[in-house]
Order: C-alpha cells, then sequence, then structure tokens
C-alpha cells in the first residue's frame, strides 16, 4: 500500500482534497470541472503505479488520459480567453490538430507506444497559451491583485510544470542520450516530481484564492 503514496500522489490528493472543499459549490462549470479532472488524475497515477507493480505495460493508461489532460487544459485556457472575446473555433481548431496528431502517431507507433511526440507538442502549446494569457493581463485595464487573483496561478501552474517537462524531454532526448539509462531515470524522476509539486501547489493556491473570493 505504501507504494502508492509517492511525492507525486500525494501532491496530487492533497490538490484534489483542496478541490473539493474549495470548488464544489463553485457556480462556474470550468472550475468545477477541475475537481473531476484531479479525481481522473488520481485514478490515473494509482492505476499506472499498479499496473508497473504487477509488471505489466502502463503507457495504453497514460496515452489515454493524454486526450483528457489536452481537452481539460485547452477548455480552461478558452475560458480564460472567452472574456477576451476569443471565439471557439479557436478551441475546436487546435483540438483537431491535436488528434490529428495523436493519431498519427499512435498509428506510426503501431499502439506499442506513450504518445510522447504529442504530448511534447502539446506542452509547447501551453507553454506558448499561458505566456498569451500573461500579455492578455498586462493589457487589461482592469487593475488585478496577481498574488490573489486564482486563474493567475492556474496558469503559473500550468507554464511551471509544461515549459520544465519540455525542457526536459529535449535535455534527456538530445544530451543525456549516450548517458547511462538508469542515471537519466532517477534525474528524470526527481525533476518531474518537482514540477509536478510546482504544479498543484500552485493549483492549490489557486482554489483557495478562488473560495475565498466567493465567500
Amino acid at each position: 500500500m505504501q507504494a502508492f503514496f509517492t511525492v507525486n500522489t500525494t501532491a496530487e490528493l492533497i490538490c484534489l482534497l483542496i478541490s473539493v472543499f474549495c470548488l464544489i459549490g463553485d457556480k462556474n462549470k470550468y472550475w468545477r470541472a477541475l475537481v473531476l479532472y484531479l479525481f481522473l488524475v488520481c485514478i490515473v497515477e494509482m492505476g499506472g503505479i499498479y499496473l508497473r507493480l504487477a509488471h505489466k505495460q502502463n503507457y495504453t493508461l497514460y496515452t489515454c488520459f493524454l486526450v483528457i489532460e489536452c481537452t481539460m487544459i485547452s477548455c480552461f485556457f478558452y475560458h480564460l480567453y472567452k472574456k477576451y472575446h476569443h471565439k471557439p473555433s479557436l478551441l475546436y481548431s487546435w483540438l483537431g490538430l491535436f488528434l490529428l496528431i495523436y493519431t498519427a502517431e499512435l498509428f506510426n507507433n503501431n499502439f506499442s507506444n506513450f504518445a510522447s511526440k504529442t504530448a511534447t507538442f502539446m506542452s509547447v502549446v501551453f507553454v506558448i497559451a499561458s505566456l498569451y494569457y500573461y500579455m492578455l493581463i498586462l493589457k487589461d485595464e482592469h487593475f488585478r491583485k496577481l498574488e490573489s487573483y486564482p486563474p493567475f496561478w492556474i496558469v503559473n501552474g500550468i507554464l511551471f510544470f509544461y515549459f520544465g517537462s519540455t525542457a526536459c524531454n529535449v535535455f534527456f532526448d538530445y544530451l543525456l542520450h549516450e548517458r547511462a539509462h538508469s542515471l537519466s531515470l532517477s534525474t528524470r524522476y526527481i525533476t518531474f516530481n518537482i514540477l509536478n509539486v510546482l504544479l498543484y501547489s500552485c493549483w492549490s493556491y489557486a482554489f483557495i484564492c478562488r473560495y475565498r473570493q466567493r465567500n
């Protein structure tokens, strides 16, 4: 049982509990959807650990979840952009492009590996989307206290995680290709633990800020 409670799963479970407390009564469907999303994140992580302990491949589980991850984060960005008069056609076009690349990679890999190239492409798009949101805030005439503005911290978490994961993937793929496999795995694991803690810490703080604003 102890094997299921790693740094990643602990951060995710804490964030889920905070989201349930802070968002379950939220009137905005996009914020409430984050509760369900985090619940699925925890289920997938636990399922991945179970399959690994059973000496079974778990890449299929994570590959399938990639679609949910992309859809949720993309829809939340759409929600943030909507007040700046962005049209839903942009969201539909991006999701269509994602599914096209995703499907092409799965067929290219004969469904025998994780869709890593699609995940990297998605991460780059989310980094750009985060930076674009910062630009929209800077141009916005309305004053906001960013230290307690929930959407700002949601986007901060997304930027930290997806920028870090993209840089980590590029670094290991191109600079550590010749190094010992065990070393790269160990460093990679630690790096992604840090990125996960940053992501869910930012999100937890955003949920608390959201709750305090509502009450």
